[in-house]
């Protein structure tokens, strides 16, 4: 029976997409699990085939040997592609909060880890990316030539190279070892910048009112919403009285970031969600945070598909 949706689909095809789509979720899963089971695969049919047209010239055997090779190798095609979509890395057994365990896989390789922060292997991309939230920062808090500032989930010191040029001392926290060995790489002909590992989701490495400025940028989308308040409690601590907060998160009441979130609606099930899917957050949800945690002059700037929350620490604040 044909039953018509609000959007004038049938209801039919809307169970037929979906079950299509969790079966190829299904898929790409154990591939990534197994990653012996495409080339082992090809293996077995392609000796089949060679077996049974060296001991058996039969047409019928023959034949049906090659439709079992040919399926192989779309096999094969397919799985490259899970994997390559996947970032070769099996994430599958980890949990949202296993950080370091998520992002020491995404950066197994210099290459990797580029992608990882920006989508894009190449250095050149890795510069380019970086231009907006470098305008964004400098133009909504400010980057002052004495500042000391402190990013928070640094990665590859993707935005450092643009931010260290400009101030004081640029320090860069990561929970990814990783990550900020190949930050260490790109940022060795700066002599103002300090890289921390930070042992857990928190920034208990640094001393009270230490900075200037704290920023994260690209990174609050992959936290539990619990250690995204965590942070936001520890960057009071750590900002000297007068000091300024930048976060930017995807928008979920932004087009673009509700478009996003809705594909992973889609396409994500309870059995296959990598811990590093982006996760969206409201004005509510960040200017909740910054007030919670003492804040002042909280703003809130949207820039689809980001949501930009700006705060200041008291003159008064100790």
């Amino acid at each position: 029976m044909f039953r018509e949706t609000k959007n004038g689909k049938c209801l039919i095809e809307t169970r037929y997409t979906a079950s299509v789509h969790k079966m190829r979720s299904r898929i790409a899963s154990f591939i990534r699990r197994n990653r012996w089971a495409p080339s082992v695969t090809c293996e077995c049919l392609m000796a089949a085939f060679v077996i049974s047209v060296w001991i058996a010239p039969n047409r019928a055997i023959v034949i049906f040997a090659g439709v079992g090779f040919a399926a192989a190798c779309l096999f094969w095609g397919y799985s490259y592609h899970a994997l390559k979509a996947a970032n070769f890395s099996s994430l599958d057994h980890l949990h949202r909060r296993q950080y370091a365990e998520t992002w020491d896989t995404l950066a197994s390789s210099p290459e990797e880890a580029r992608a990882a922060v920006c989508g894009a292997s190449d250095e050149r991309n890795l510069r380019l990316s970086a231009h907006r939230a470098v305008n964004n920062i400098a133009e909504l808090v400010g980057i002052e030539a004495d500042d000391r500032v402190l990013e928070i989930g640094c990665g590859v010191g993707r935005i450092g190279l643009e931010l260290a040029p400009r101030c004081q001392q640029w320090t860069g926290a990561d929970i990814s070892k990783n990550m900020l060995a190949y930050a260490a790489h790109r940022l060795s002909q700066l002599g103002n910048i300090h890289l921390v590992h930070l042992q857990a989701a928190n920034l208990d490495a640094f001393l009270d009112s230490s900075f200037d400025l704290v920023y994260l940028t690209n990174m609050f989308d992959h936290l539990d919403q619990l250690d995204r308040y965590k942070y936001i409690l520890d960057a009071f601590r750590v900002l000297r009285p007068s000091g300024r907060l930048y976060v930017d998160n995807t928008d979920l009441e932004s087009d673009d970031g509700w478009t996003s979130f809705a594909n992973g609606v889609a396409t994500m099930h309870d059995f296959e969600r990598p811990p590093f899917q982006p996760m969206p957050a409201t004005e509510s949800e960040l200017k909740a945070y910054a007030k919670r945690a003492g804040f002042l002059e909280i703003k809130a700037h949207h820039r689809s598909p980001l949501v930009i929350l700006t705060a200041t620490k008291s003159q008064l604040s100790t």
